[in-house]
């Protein structure tokens, strides 16, 4: 499968790159983890005296929950074992995080689920952001690339387009060709996830072959020999019909390491979370309960989903204000 830079500005630059000597990346170069959960947007007050409104989907439940594609399946087993057991209707929707801030913000979920830390222009007055657990993203590559793993450094300057070959990278093999990125570039405004590789789009390779969904990724990863995208460990298995690919290790660590996770040794990750209305005509008891089992029983999430607990990562370290990760334990 051939992979085309996006745009023949890139093509140039690609083909002006191969013929200069690299200059040192500058560092660094990866993005912010968390944002600030005290800065609130300003809204009109009409807005903060809007109730929620559960319509369509939501129709006569007492509580809409809208959950972006990872928590779906994760949270909703448990989601059904408190319904049934509490006697509550709860309608769940499956989205995205955009979905879910967008619903949040027309004020037409109770609880809305992010694979991401808040985004400034998530924080709605009145909203609590609620963590869940964190799941690695793993870098993904070709499985006949002979390379095992590699360091952070390394892996910035494949996806920035600062190694074009494989051959450059210690163990890289000439039959694996140009180093082709591959990236989902998704809640872009949003800290952590794919940002803690590189903080925004413009640090990416010229050669980047964008993609816009999770089969896509695997799928273009799995067909080109050079390439190397990412995706949490779920997605890959749940998409493995989509082509074969391999995970690397980042810095020596395997991103199903999940004692390394927990104490910070493992770089990439995202932050699964929810959020309640903290005060207001939009504040549910019956959310509150609810987020607050699903907390308390975050360790009974199926292990497929690779999920890391809230609670493993207090005892770890990992800080918090309130029940919103906000920083990573000290290494």
């Amino acid at each position: 499968m051939s992979i085309q830079p996006r745009s023949l500005l890139g093509a140039l630059l690609t083909a002006a790159s191969l013929s200069l000597v690299a200059e040192p990346l500058p560092a660094p170069l990866g993005g912010p983890a968390f944002t600030e959960p005290s800065r609130e947007l300003v809204l009109p007050e009409e807005w903060r005296r809007r109730p929620i409104r559960r319509h369509g989907w939501a129709e006569g439940a007492e509580v809409a929950v809208t959950l972006d594609q990872h928590f779906y399946p994760a949270l909703l087993p448990l989601i059904q074992e408190y319904a049934r057991a509490r006697g509550v209707d709860v309608a769940v929707q499956e989205g995205t995080c955009g979905i879910s801030a967008g619903k949040l913000a027309d004020r037409e979920a109770d609880i809305g689920g992010f694979c991401c830390p808040a985004g400034e222009s998530d924080r709605l007055p009145g909203l609590r952001f609620h963590t869940i657990g964190i799941a690695s993203l793993a870098l993904l590559v070709h499985p006949d690339n002979p390379i095992a793993g590699l360091s952070l450094d390394q892996a910035r300057a494949a996806f920035s387009g600062q190694t074009a070959y494989w051959r450059e990278m210690p163990g890289g093999s000439e039959r694996q060709g140009l180093v082709r990125t591959v990236a989902r570039l998704h809640c872009k405004t949003r800290p952590g996830h794919w940002r803690l590789l590189l903080d925004n789009e413009d640090q990416f390779s010229p050669r980047l072959h964008e993609v816009s969904t999770i089969p896509d990724m695997v799928s273009a990863v799995g067909r080109a020999r050079g390439a190397i995208g990412y995706e949490v460990l779920w997605m890959v298995a749940s998409h493995a019909g989509q082509g074969r690919v391999k995970t690397l290790e980042l810095d020596g660590v395997s991103p199903a390491d999940r004692e390394a996770l927990i104490a910070g040794r493992y770089p990439l990750y995202r932050t699964l979370q929810v959020t309640t209305w903290g005060d207001g005509v939009a504040r549910s008891a019956e959310a509150d309960a609810l987020v607050a089992f699903l907390a308390a029983n975050a360790d009974r999430i199926d292990p497929r989903y690779a999920i890391v607990p809230v609670a493993a990562l207090r005892e770890a370290g990992w800080r918090f204000r309130g029940d919103e990760l906000v920083g990573e334990p000290t290494r």
